[in-house]
């Protein structure tokens, strides 16, 4: 039991190089180019705030 547990490192490691890295990292950023293209295309109301965006305040009627 405790050599398979020392080998399950070089097991994943040696399923990780059997993986098609170019077409999952090109599938990753045809996603992301989707989902930029789909959020700029949808109405001001369904779209998403992006990571690190601002609310931006109204200025009171006061200050006008």
């Amino acid at each position: 039991m405790k050599e398979k547990i020392e080998q399950l490192p070089k097991q994943f490691i040696a399923y990780l190089k059997t993986l098609n890295w170019p077409v999952l990292l090109g599938i990753a950023l045809f996603c992301i180019i989707l989902a930029i293209i789909n959020n700029i295309r949808v109405g001001e109301g369904k779209s998403v705030e992006w990571i690190g965006s601002q609310d931006v305040m109204e200025k009171p009627a006061d200050i006008l």
